[in-house]
């Protein structure tokens, strides 16, 4: 398994190495070369996709996530017994893998990893990531008892097992999730490492850390210690989700697909057809809505919930390509904002599975019985799971997964689609009795409730007249909190700038178009 970003016009002849290398020295094995692209924009997924050959598989998906991401996603796609993690760069040498392979395999091992602080590595490496990687690695040995002394090289080795019962239940999507992966691992009990010596050759622009990836890591692991040992996180989410890997091919269901012409080619299933109508032969029906672009992992991340009879469709959070105009770009940056109204796209990844009662479906993968259900009934997209949902049956939410589109543009399109998705969940609410709410939902619409109190209690009188005044300060500062991380987020101060009116704006359309729908039923 192999993640990529930006690989840039080597990656192709990198690619091509790693697979050689292993091939060549497991000639009895059969070897599969899972390549992530993690969301790149050089290029770097087409000419994979271009050149990809005999045992060499490309995952693309239009949003840069992380590595922790992309591992994720090459690792439930994965088919075999053994899954290698290997740089794209070369800095690691790929004949490691083999040999890594034979002594997890000869010793019964969970995983063997490399590391650079084995006393036969050869690296060189500058003092300054000596001194901060010991630092980090004792500070892993304190928090989560792990008896390794590097847990960041770029190359591993781990089981089947390790594949199903630990990767569904990561979460940490960039700089954490080597420890995240080895910390949750060990605490459920597949905690067999051996630490292997490596060869680096390292292509440094310079040799200073970085204080702010160092800042995001420290913060991460953090994240990685209170979910693990203070809230329990991952043991709830085990007893909880007991998410199917990809089956072996033989074993895959085919799939009729609607609505997808050229970018059929970017879906990483080997059973497709494609049909221009819902009424297709197939038992499982993927419908991509226009303009939509599926992650290429799509089909293959839905369809192992269908082995649970009760369960009817299954959806992925929505996600805006970068690059789009500037109004479509704003509009992305508040639906994807944890204040924006009705928080209908994700910007946190890879989240939870869960099952879902309300949600937009325009891109869904849905049983054909169920669909046809609904067009018979003359069900929309936008109601299609609340439809579901009254009627018993269980539409499922993956985050690891992904559909890119972008979003109507400010001003006046992008209100009428807040409308329109406000009023349909106030009527589910209404028939809900409040059960389709969600607390994602009333905190992204914690900036207008605020807004109201405070206007309310500036205008009471002069006894609240401060506390009216630290409120809408509170709700300044979320907005203005909110406005930074879009900027950064999509890489545009203009952006940041008028995310926070957008937001305001969209807040009270949500509210109306809310009331409205559940006055209405």
């Amino acid at each position: 398994m192999v993640p990529v970003y930006n690989g840039g016009d080597d990656v192709v002849a990198n690619v091509e190495t790693i697979r050689a290398t292993v091939v060549a020295a497991l000639p009895k094995e059969e070897v599969e070369v899972v390549v992530v692209s993690d969301g790149s924009i050089d290029g770097t997924a087409e000419r994979l996709l271009e050149t990809r050959g005999e045992g060499v598989r490309v995952i693309h998906y239009d949003r840069n996530l992380g590595k922790g991401y992309a591992v994720k996603t090459g690792a439930l796609a994965a088919h075999g017994e053994w899954v290698a993690l290997v740089d794209a760069d070369l800095d690691l040498d790929p004949a490691s893998v083999p040999r890594f392979l034979a002594v997890a395999q000869q010793e019964q091992l969970d995983f063997a990893i490399g590391s650079k602080r084995h006393p036969e590595s050869v690296v060189d490496y500058p003092r300054s990531r000596r001194v901060a990687s010991w630092c980090y690695q004792q500070l892993n040995r304190f928090l989560f008892r792990l008896d390794v002394r590097d847990t960041q090289v770029g190359l591993k080795v781990f089981s089947r097992r390790v594949v199903e019962d630990v990767m569904p239940l990561l979460l940490v999507k960039r700089f954490a999730f080597d420890v995240e992966l080895l910390a949750v691992a060990s605490a459920l009990g597949y905690d067999r490492i051996r630490e292997l010596p490596v060869r680096l050759d390292y292509r440094f622009t310079g040799s200073g850390v970085g204080s702010s990836a160092v800042l995001f890591a420290l913060w991460d692991t953090a994240a990685v210690f209170y979910r693990l040992r203070i809230l329990r996180t991952y043991e709830r989410k085990r007893r909880l989700q007991r998410r199917g890997v990809a089956p072996p091919p033989e074993r895959l269901e085919t799939v009729s697909v609607v609505g997808l012409d050229e970018r059929a080619s970017t879906l990483d299933y080997p059973r497709l057809e494609y049909v221009d109508r819902t009424d297709a032969a197939c038992e499982l029906v993927a419908v991509v809505a226009p303009e939509a672009r599926p992650a290429g992992n799509w089909v293959t991340a839905a369809a192992p919930f269908f082995s649970d009879p009760e369960v009817a469709a299954v959806v992925a959070p929505l996600v805006s390509p970068l690059g789009v105009p500037l109004r479509q770009c704003v509009a992305a940056a508040v639906l994807e904002s944890r204040l924006g109204g009705g928080s209908r796209r994700s910007s946190y990844f890879p989240g939870n599975v869960r099952v879902v009662a309300d949600y937009p479906a325009e891109s869904v993968v849905v049983r054909r019985s169920d669909l046809l259900a609904a067009r018979e009934a003359g069900v929309e997209d936008e109601r299609l799971v609340a439809w579901l949902a009254e009627r018993g049956r269980r539409t499922v939410y993956t985050p690891d997964t992904s559909i890119a589109a972008a979003p109507p543009p400010l001003v006046v399109p992008h209100l009428r689609a807040t409308l329109r998705h406000a009023r349909a969940r106030g009527a589910v609410a209404r028939r809900t009795r409040g059960r389709s709410l969600s607390s994602a939902t009333a905190l992204s619409l914690a900036p207008a409730g605020a807004g109201v109190v405070g206007i309310a209690l500036l205008a009471a009188g002069d006894g609240t007249r401060l506390a009216g005044i630290v409120v809408l300060l509170v709700c300044g500062a979320g907005l203005l909190v909110s406005g930074l991380h879009a900027a950064l987020r999509f890489r545009s101060p203009v952006v940041g700038l008028l995310e926070p009116p957008a937001v305001v704006a969209s807040e009270l359309t949500y509210v109306y178009g809310f009331v409205r729908g559940f006055i209405e039923g």
